[in-house]
């Protein structure tokens, strides 16, 4: 291969990779509207929008490799649709109906899934940072190639577990990325990284190109020993992100795109009305081996 064709392989590469980073957002943002409306008129669970962080979430994504973690926090939903989960799974998730995975248990934006090796999220701030670091390390010590991205928000780098965790990350050189999301006015993350002996770097997290290059670059580092990162993804506009995927993408191709995912939702919404909701015997299951006669009783009261 000549130097002219391995340029117009990268640059087709490039390209290919940028119209799909725009497919991504288009389709989070139609996930992002229709529930956000059910969540209004009261059908389903609180569940926080994600506009505004559908770039970075898509750049954050892509840049992971199957075996890597991710670590959310309690807004990023997202990360499920983005990570492989079949979107029929994850309505049933939100709606916390009869086929949901994890029975009904978790508030609709919980999207763990161990195969996708996406972590649980907790409410409390930053309070799934250590344990980040903790796998990170744990793969490290076992000669595991992988490594582990924690999202969080700006305001979270006032909790006391944000810096537990940068420490601990800048002791054990753990093989980890702290992602933070800053928007206008915000103070980051990036610049207590000096205070714990890692790497800081900042990029446009409106820019789902910029982002994936910027976690890869950080990973890469990560995973030769050299230390953790914290990076500021810079947020802008809440339309920002999306207004750059139709444009990339063009109006009407967009616009058809959006139709299709529209129709694809449409199915697994009408796939989770019709499930119903988890037998009162999931309350009671997967805590003991055998239901002690004492559950039996109230499960027999419940059942009325």
């Amino acid at each position: 291969m000549t130097d002219m064709d391995v340029g117009a392989s990268t640059s087709a590469g490039t390209r290919e990779a940028a119209s799909a980073h725009a497919e991504a957002i288009v389709r989070l943002r139609v996930i992002d509207e229709r529930l956000a409306a059910l969540g209004d008129a009261g059908t389903i669970g609180f569940l926080p929008r994600a506009t505004g962080r559908e770039a970075a979430l898509v750049g954050v994504i892509a840049a992971l490799s199957p075996t890597d973690w991710v670590f959310p926090g309690a807004s990023d939903w997202p990360v499920a649709a983005l990570r492989g989960m079949r979107l029929d799974t994850f309505v049933h998730r939100v709606f916390a109906d009869a086929n949901d995975p994890l029975r009904g248990r978790e508030a609709p934006a919980g999207v763990s899934a161990r195969a996708l090796r996406i972590a649980s999220s907790s409410a409390p701030a930053a309070t799934h940072l250590p344990h980040a670091v903790g796998v990170a390390w744990a793969a490290r010590t076992r000669g595991e190639e992988l490594a582990c991205v924690a999202l969080l928000d700006a305001p979270e780098v006032d909790a006391a577990d944000f810096h537990t965790a940068l420490n601990f990350a800048g002791v054990m050189k753990a093989p980890v990325v702290f992602a933070c999301r800053v928007r206008a006015g915000q103070a980051g993350a990036a610049e207590h990284a000096i205070a714990y002996g890692l790497f800081e770097a900042r990029c446009d997290g409106s820019d789902a190109d910029a982002v994936e290059a910027a976690l890869r670059e950080a990973l890469e580092r990560a995973l030769r020993g050299e230390g953790a990162t914290v990076l500021d993804l810079e947020l802008g506009a809440d339309d920002e992100a999306h207004a750059r995927a139709v444009a990339a993408l063009g109006a009407e191709r967009a616009a058809s795109l959006g139709a299709r995912f529209e129709n694809e939702l449409a199915s697994a919404l009408a796939a989770a009305d019709r499930a119903g909701r988890p037998d009162l015997s999931t309350l009671f299951e997967d805590v003991y081996g055998e239901l002690p006669e004492h559950l039996r009783a109230q499960l027999a009261e419940a059942r009325g």
